[in-house]
């Protein structure tokens, strides 16, 4: 496939309603609507079929810092200081809170019962997810480190520490024990349970990285910075591919929808963006690099030397920029 054919990452809503800063966004289960909260102590879910058609919800007098949505079940989840972080068990079974009392605790629903807390941070907690298998929790915050606990025996199994940055936000690996690391030091850490180590490190922002979030398929990896940019990343070779200027100040949050053919991210302006991922074009076409370089390799080829080009550029039409980074040539 020519690279020249890829079909780079388009826009297709921009949504306004927020009078403070966002602080987080989630795409519902099935796509079609999308749920921020923000600062102005609202949670706001919008209709992306018809974004004339959205919900206001005020159910804190205090600001709002995440929220939740559980794909089994009608279940929300919103939280407010001093917890800042929520999310749900996969089975819907259970929730997890990150708070600044700098403990994890783990709730029954729906009836809301106290189970456990893992405790060992040493200062206000950030994030607290689940993994996709239910078994562990990892959470991360002011302390600079990252710990992993075990939700049977509720150990700690293994912590990973930072010196320069503080953990802003985590997101697990849809199919492999690895969690990912937004970091305040303008960095993205990848770490890997079975071996406990880190195995990528991403230094492709010029500030604060506030979010990340997994592609479904595994293969890609957003990120959202107070450098007012999106990256989207190629985890499988170790680079990003795309960037995006949003136009919308810090990028605070950013998600997948449920197949990976939508993205969103939020703005400390008060704003969200959509867009068409079109990362199905370009998967195709790391299928075929992939190929044509497995084909080299059974053949004597003769050594030369790679020359990197300038990445594309694009203007939309409502002045957010997209850059390429060249399929062809390394970071």
């Amino acid at each position: 496939m020519n690279p020249e054919t890829l079909t780079d990452p388009c826009l297709k809503s921009h949504l306004q309603g927020h009078t403070e800063c966002i602080t987080q966004i989630r795409f519902k289960p099935k796509g079609d609507k999308i749920a921020s909260s923000s600062l102005d102590t609202t949670v706001i879910v919008w209709n992306l079929k018809d974004t004339a058609r959205c919900i206001s919800h005020s159910a804190h007098g205090e600001r709002v810092y995440d929220l939740g949505t559980q794909s089994t079940r009608r279940y929300r989840r919103i939280c407010s200081s001093p917890v800042r972080s929520v999310d749900f068990h996969p089975a819907g079974t259970m929730v997890v809170t990150g708070s600044d009392d700098k403990s994890v605790k783990v709730w029954r629903i729906p009836e809301s019962k106290f189970l456990t807390s893992f405790t060992g941070h040493k200062n206000w907690l950030r994030s607290a997810k689940f993994s996709p298998n239910g078994k562990f929790v990892a959470s991360c915050g002011d302390d600079k480190s990252l710990r992993i606990f075990d939700v049977n025996t509720r150990s700690c199994i293994c912590t990973f520490t930072d010196e320069l940055g503080v953990g802003r936000q985590l997101a697990w690996h849809p199919y492999r024990n690895i969690v990912a690391a937004a970091l305040s030091c303008n960095r993205v850490k990848m770490f890997d349970l079975c071996s406990q180590e880190l195995i990528q490190l991403y230094k492709v922002h010029k500030a604060s990285v506030n979010d990340v979030a997994f592609h479904p398929n595994g293969n890609f990896m957003l990120t959202g910075s107070d450098d007012e940019t999106m990256k989207i990343l190629d985890i499988r070779e170790g680079r990003p591919i795309y960037t995006l200027t949003c136009r919308i100040g810090r990028v605070m949050s950013v998600d997948f929808n449920y197949d990976g053919s939508s993205l969103a991210c939020a703005g400390s302006d008060n704003q969200i963006l959509v867009w068409k991922s079109n990362l199905d074009n370009y998967d195709f076409f790391a299928d075929d690099v992939k190929l044509e370089n497995e084909i080299l390799e059974t053949h004597d080829t003769p050594e030369f030397e790679t020359t990197a080009g300038n990445s594309n550029s694009l203007s939309p039409s409502n002045d957010l920029i997209i850059d390429r980074f060249s399929s062809l040539h390394g970071f």
